[in-house]
């Protein structure tokens, strides 16, 4: 199966998350305007791992994170994981298809 998800960020950048297995790996490839994220990568691999090692791909993004600068505040890094989640089976597919959309409000600043 391949997940294909879309996030647009505070800057106003529109940036689409691919994520499709591959054997023991979860290849993600990422289609966005935004030149940090293109440093970032727009190519790479995460590993499969059991349910309970479900931290092992987060930790890889942050470390590729802490190499290529992005925004603090960017939403496709937590894009990334929830492509990846949903395409290995940690998110329940049926659900995300019902549910479609999450969205962030700002109800208040002070």
């Amino acid at each position: 199966m391949v997940v294909t998800m879309s996030v647009e960020s505070l800057c106003g950048y529109k940036t689409y998350v691919t994520a499709v297995t591959e054997g023991r790996k979860t290849h993600i490839h990422i289609e966005t305007d935004c030149d940090k994220l293109k440093k970032w990568g727009c190519d790479f691999d995460l590993p499969n791992t059991e349910m309970s090692n479900q931290n092992i791909p987060y930790y890889e993004l942050i470390m590729k994170s802490m190499k290529n600068s992005i925004c603090e505040n960017c939403y496709v890094p937590a894009t990334v994981m929830n492509a990846y989640w949903v395409e290995n089976e940690k998110v329940s597919k049926t659900l995300v298809k019902k549910i479609h959309k999450v969205e962030i409000f700002i109800e208040k600043i002070e």
